[in-house]
């Protein structure tokens, strides 16, 4: 009895150091300003009068060097289209840029970039001129300080068509 209960204090012991060292590094702890549910539920409200069609959250990890995400996202020819973005959940910006051909392609156009926007702004509407396969980089700068977690929230809209 003696055996088990010191291989379960043991076993805890471990199990609590090993998650405290997920959550803290040298610097501090990791901060994950994810919150996607409630960010999501308000991007749905600014689809209006665009229906739902798709949501996608990127999970980001501020590091030290420079990343880039890419989503594509295939719009049909002939529809409508609104992309509500939301960095809410960013623990610090990001830049926000839409191609029409994916990142290695030499003929790519910029259709849409957070730049042109506040830095302070956290939502943003867009809405295609053209439906077809675009391209979304995430660009994500670099941080020195305490490890960063994060999502953005991108959710698609078409306009119905009456009929």
């Amino acid at each position: 009895m003696k055996k088990i209960i010191i291989i379960s204090v043991v076993a805890l012991s471990i199990l609590i150091a090993f998650t405290s060292a997920i959550k803290i590094d040298q610097s501090g702890e990791i901060i994950d300003s994810c919150t996607s549910s409630e960010t999501k539920k308000k991007c749905k409200e600014l689809l209006e009068p665009y229906s739902y069609d798709a949501s996608k959250r990127s999970s980001i990890t501020f590091k030290n060097k420079k990343q880039k995400k890419e989503l594509e996202i295939p719009l049909y020819i002939g529809e409508k289209y609104r992309i509500i973005f939301s960095k809410e959940g960013l623990p610090q910006d990001i830049e926000i840029n839409v191609y029409d051909h994916k990142f290695e392609s030499k003929h790519r156009n910029l259709l849409f970039t957070s730049k042109d926007f506040p830095s302070e702004q956290i939502e943003y509407a867009w809405e295609p001129k053209k439906s077809k396969k675009m391209y979304i980089d995430y660009d994500i700068p670099p941080t020195n300080d305490t490890i960063k977690k994060g999502c953005i929230v991108m959710v698609l809209g078409y306009l119905a068509k009456e009929g």
